[in-house]
């Protein structure tokens, strides 16, 4: 259900005419997300101190919730579509796995290589760009890899 969503969002912007092969959900953070985030805890920790909430657990709930929105605010969604046109990255949602904007084709000898993991999650490099992929999706990057 989810792979024929993000399937025909790519379709819908791509044109009726194209055909997709495989099409992979990724996302890159921001280089400066974690001193951004901690920046962000911090400021939120000591705003609800001055703010009069006294209670050390509130301080930390309303840390952890906007630094949670700073992180969400700092990531870079996409898809990587592989279609009978070509390669393309495009612009992606935030919450749902749906295409949102045309971002660039790829040329054919575009370098897609893994670059490393957990067992989440695999980071692959895309155009000099490092990308995380959830491993679910893991088999359809080695196809498009591949192809």
């Amino acid at each position: 259900m989810r792979k024929a969503v993000l399937f025909r969002s790519v379709i819908r912007l791509l044109g009726e005419g194209s055909e997709v092969n495989d099409a992979v959900y990724m996302w890159k953070r921001h280089r400066h997300v974690l001193p951004f985030g901690g920046a962000t805890f911090v400021g939120m920790v000591l705003l609800a101190g001055w703010l009069g909430w006294d209670d050390w657990a509130t301080k930390i709930v309303i840390g952890m919730a906007a630094t949670a929105v700073a992180v969400a605010a700092s990531t870079d969604y996409k898809i990587l579509a592989d279609t009978s046109s070509g390669l393309y990255l495009l612009d992606a949602s935030r919450i749902r796995q749906t295409a949102t904007a045309m971002g660039k084709q790829l040329s054919s000898g575009t370098d897609i290589k893994q670059a490393g993991g957990t067992m989440l999650a695999a980071d692959w490099e895309v155009d000099g760009s490092l990308y995380t992929v959830p491993k679910s999706s893991e088999q359809a990057m080695n196809r498009i890899a591949g192809s």
